[in-house]
């Protein structure tokens, strides 16, 4: 076992370049050295994985999101942006003296702060070197997809919970409340001119700009789930419109904006969010999972998700995207609860909003009331602190049989807000009925 573990440290330092060989006492010195072979490509490689990593640059890149690193040790840490306001006065005309009545560059400054961020992997001690270095590399990539998907829904969450990012609703309903399938309030062309406008009207920050009859036109971006998707794509007109319009506008661009777009209508960047997930949990934009013990027409407590695997003593979050509190659809039933865990809604009131009581069975889909959300953002919509470098985790159990890898970082996100209005002008939302199409 010691020339498993010392062939095995000797591997990695071969893979990072050490010039000295560390001294083998057991598994404890994996437990130090192993961490420190991936610890920080973590975070950077999760970022090229994710959604919104893609679209994310330095102040002043006209990104929707704006990373800086800085020193983040603690919670609370902060890293200060500078913005600058748009310029507000009214000028001088005719021969009147513009001395003296300059506008200042208004140059302010935003902070966002962090949170400690950790989760870690149990790899079990293998028999062979190259069992022991998959487990290994399969735990890095674990955590590197497990990171990507964090740092996108917390994005995701900070703008959807933000009561600074004006909500439209589909059809002009005023509420979700109103949201149904008999008026057919889902996600179409209507909507994207909707949100455009809604960007264009409160001055929100252009993502890119393109000349049209010598005029000059903001683009913007829209991301929506993958049901939109499909509901979009089902009208020909417009998928024959993106498709000529992105034609003309992609041609010769390789800028990073245009990774994973689908297409443009009217100016605004279509990009797709969909769930990779096998567990049932959706997205932050389309919370949603599946019945687990069959929920009589009576009963107070839905159990949700799937079996928990045995001897694993996590319970995964199958209510992850779902309020605090709210509404939800089973088929044709209604219900609102007061609670929620990882898997169960509780204190549930049933067939509310006219419709009726009824037993549903295993694996019957589970949706915050089959509703959707939909994102419009310009540029520096949100704002990224990030920390130097993640720490490496790394714990054995009592009794040296398995080994903990993990990685712990502080990072924090905020909307820009304009302090005049106390609103953010480069980010809108707008909720649309969002049924699911099909028996999946």
């Amino acid at each position: 076992m010691m020339n498993l573990l010392k062939n095995l440290l000797l591997f990695l330092r071969d893979q990072r370049g050490w010039t000295s060989e560390m001294t083998v006492t057991g598994i404890s010195a994996i437990d130090a050295a192993i961490p420190n072979f991936w610890g920080d490509d973590i975070i950077p490689d999760g970022d090229r994985q994710s959604f919104w990593g893609g679209l994310s640059g330095k102040e002043g890149s006209r990104m929707p999101l704006i990373d800086k690193t800085g020193p983040l040790k603690k919670k609370g840490d902060q890293i200060t942006f500078n913005t600058l306001a748009q310029l507000m006065g009214t000028g001088v005309t005719g021969e009147s003296v513009l001395k003296g009545k300059e506008e200042k560059l208004a140059i302010g400054t935003f902070t966002v702060g962090a949170d400690i961020v950790r989760h870690a992997v149990a790899v079990s001690e293998k028999s062979t070197l190259q069992a022991n270095f998959a487990e290994v590399n399969r735990a890095k990539s674990l955590l590197t997809e497990w990171m990507g998907r964090k740092r996108d829904a917390d994005v995701f969450t900070t703008i959807l919970d933000s009561s600074n990012v004006d909500t439209l609703y589909a059809h002009s309903k005023g509420s979700v409340g109103e949201l149904n399938e008999t008026d057919a309030d889902f996600f179409t062309a209507a909507e994207i001119e909707l949100m455009r406008m809604a960007l264009i009207r409160q001055g929100a920050t252009p993502l890119s700009t393109k000349k049209s009859n010598g005029r000059i036109i903001p683009v913007y971006g829209l991301v929506f789930g993958e049901i939109e998707d499909y509901r979009l794509n089902q009208n020909t007109a417009f998928v024959n419109a993106i498709k000529e319009s992105w034609v003309r506008f992609k041609e010769g661009s390789t800028h990073p904006l245009f990774s994973g777009v689908v297409g443009m209508y009217r100016n605004m960047l279509l990009y797709p969010f969909y769930s990779l997930l096998p567990i049932p949990q959706g997205t932050p934009l389309r919370p949603e999972t599946i019945v687990y013990t069959t929920l009589t027409a009576g009963a107070t407590t839905l159990t949700v998700g799937t079996a928990i695997p045995s001897g694993s003593s996590i319970t995964p979050d199958f209510t992850a995207f779902f309020a605090s509190s709210g509404s939800l659809q089973v088929e044709d039933e209604i219900l609102s609860y007061t609670d929620k865990t990882n898997d169960t809604f509780s204190g549930l009131s049933r067939g509310v909003s006219s419709t009726t009581a009824a037993s549903h069975a295993q694996n019957k889909l589970v949706t915050q009331r089959n509703v959707a959300s939909i994102i419009g953002f310009g540029a520096e919509a949100v704002y990224r602190a990030n920390c130097q470098s993640p720490t490496p985790i790394g714990e054995k159990d009592d009794f040296g049989a398995q080994i903990g890898l993990g990685i712990k970082a502080y990072y924090g996100q905020a909307i820009r807000t304009d302090q005049r209005r106390a609103k953010c002008p480069s980010l809108v939302k707008c909720k649309c009925y969002s049924e699911n199409p099909g028996t999946i």
